[in-house]
């Protein structure tokens, strides 16, 4: 399973207001918002159950073929610590890691199979993996008929995960 999701912080803060009357509400469970609110950095706690449900929506979205529709509260999230969390989704689970910077708070799936993370542009993310895997030319950023991105590898496809917020983009594969 792959997912993942990256919030610039400047970006977030300009645009949004999570303490806005209800938004939290219709974000987070109970016990969410008493993490949040209890932090000693609660729009950084937000951001971050915010980037660990996206990153599980995209890998349960691969996985479950369930709609394009995501319905955050339907995701419940854990810290385990200050980098590693649990998401819970209609009783299935998957752990997630966490990257905060002063510029971007990022989350991605971790599983058993490996996976790399790419921070930059498609361009220079496409011309890593030409020189990575010795293309003759570059991979292609592609869509499944149902909109997930992939990788087109002299046609063969591989599952890719692409978020992108402001000045920062992110790849995991």
């Amino acid at each position: 399973m792959i997912g993942n999701d990256i919030v610039d912080l400047v970006k977030a803060k300009q645009e949004s207001n999570i303490f806005r009357p209800r938004y939290l509400e219709k974000v987070c469970s109970p016990e969410e918002i008493d993490l949040v609110l209890s932090s000693s950095n609660a729009i950084n706690t937000f951001w971050r159950i915010w980037t660990m449900k996206e990153s599980a929506y995209k890998a349960f979205q691969r996985d479950l073929s369930f709609k394009t529709f995501f319905n955050p509260f339907a995701f419940t999230c854990q810290f385990k610590d200050s980098d590693f969390g649990e998401l819970n989704y209609n009783g299935h689970q998957l752990s997630t890691k966490t990257i905060q910077t002063k510029e971007f708070i990022y989350s991605e799936v971790v599983n058993f199979r490996t996976t790399q993370r790419f921070f930059g542009s498609s361009s220079d993310f496409l011309k890593k993996l030409k020189t990575e895997l010795n293309l003759k030319s570059h991979p292609e950023l592609t869509k499944t008929k149902d909109g997930l991105p992939v990788l087109d590898l002299a046609h063969k496809m591989s599952p890719i995960s692409k978020t992108h917020h402001g000045n920062f983009q992110a790849f995991q594969y």
